[in-house]
């Protein structure tokens, strides 16, 4: 997928401008009664960066599984690893079961502290798997099965309300890896795309409770 040259210096110019203010974050002074979440563990719910279709690809059509869904992390330090899991089903009787699911696993590094809020970069690799039955015809049901990945690489904020609760947003670009068949991440067949900021606040939104 290409974008015309107005809309790539655009989306380029967002991009570099958001990184240098975390850069400029990252190395800003951390005060020193900075929240911590150490050796805590988190439960909650998150929209990860490619929960949202991807409108570059003119193809596209319904994806066949959101990427959000279940958040479990663990952080050491300023060190977070996190899980992000989620599926559906559809049972028709007669037919074969359709089905989609995704997992997608990831770290965070705290880079900027303050009381309230924790602001992190990391990494995340989003495995799906779909099985799509074309039909509901007892008769000539046919079944697909599918496979898609993404690669994020979001900036996060943590907003904390308490010590066992936070309100998260997340930007940031995502790689999405498409083969022969329709990735059903993204409803596009064949395509492999990279997008700057795809879904924004409205497809990185979430919480987390501590559970200790």
């Amino acid at each position: 997928a290409t974008l015309a040259p107005s809309r790539a210096a655009g989306t380029v110019a967002r991009w570099a401008a958001t990184w240098v203010c975390a850069a400029l974050l990252f190395t800003a002074p951390r005060p020193a009664d900075a929240h911590t979440v150490h050796r805590k563990i988190g439960v909650g719910y998150e929209q990860s960066l490619t929960s949202l279709p991807d409108a570059s690809a003119s193809d596209a059509t319904t994806p066949d599984i959101s990427a959000s869904g279940l958040l479990l992390q663990y952080w050491w330090r300023h060190v977070g690893l996190e899980a992000l899991v989620g599926g559906r089903a559809l049972i028709v009787p007669g037919t074969p079961v359709a089905w989609a699911g995704f997992l997608s696993l990831g770290a965070h590094y705290n880079a900027f502290r303050a009381p309230q809020v924790n602001l992190s970069a990391g990494v995340r690799v989003t495995t799906a798997f779909s099985r799509v039955v074309t039909t509901t015809d007892t008769e000539s049901a046919a079944s697909e099965t599918r496979v898609g990945f993404s690669v994020e690489v979001p900036l996060r904020a943590m907003f904390f309300l308490s010590d066992h609760f936070a309100l998260t947003g997340s930007v940031g670009p995502v790689i999405t890896l498409g083969g022969s068949g329709v990735n059903p991440l993204t409803g596009a067949r064949n395509t492999t795309t990279i997008a700057l900021f795809r879904g924004g606040f409205s497809g990185g939104l979430g919480f987390v409770v501590f559970l200790r």
